[in-house]
């Protein structure tokens, strides 16, 4: 059975193996590689007003989701073996219904891997591909009041 439970330090290995493969598809340098090691996501789970996600079934990882308040997505991140099967969907309609109670708008900066696929669930581009700390992104962002 499929379920979503929040993320503990424990759980810091598996996201960085799920995590792993997506590294160099917005990681320009050493500096954005170190984003993604265990100590890295360790910090993202205990940050405060940082709500870090898993996606579960029947005890195997399958994707992971992470915000941080007032409405910036972190991670999102499905295991390529489950891709395709409604599992981003799931994890993002979770958060979403979340976040449109306490927020007009969503903000992330997504990979230009997935920039089709966050348009698809509503987000516009708001800038140029762009790079900072090591990483390579495009800003987009979700006005909830929008249908």
């Amino acid at each position: 059975m499929m379920k979503l439970r929040q993320a503990t330090l424990r759980d810091a290995e598996a996201i960085r193996i799920l995590i792993h493969p997506y590294i160099y598809d917005f990681a320009v340098n050493i500096e954005g590689e170190q984003k993604f090691s265990i100590e890295a996501i360790c910090q993202l789970i205990h940050t405060p007003e940082l709500y870090y996600w898993l996606l579960e079934d029947k005890g195997r990882l399958k994707g992971v989701i992470a915000y941080k308040k007032p409405a910036h997505l972190i991670h999102f991140f499905v295991d390529s073996r489950y891709q395709k099967q409604g599992l981003g969907r799931y994890m993002w309609n979770f958060v979403e219904e979340k976040l449109k109670l306490s927020s007009e708008s969503m903000s992330v900066n997504s990979s230009e891997y997935a920039v089709p696929i966050y348009q698809k669930m509503g987000f516009k581009v708001i800038s140029d591909v762009a790079e900072a700390y090591g990483l390579r992104f495009v800003k987009m962002r979700k006005d909830f009041s929008v249908h």
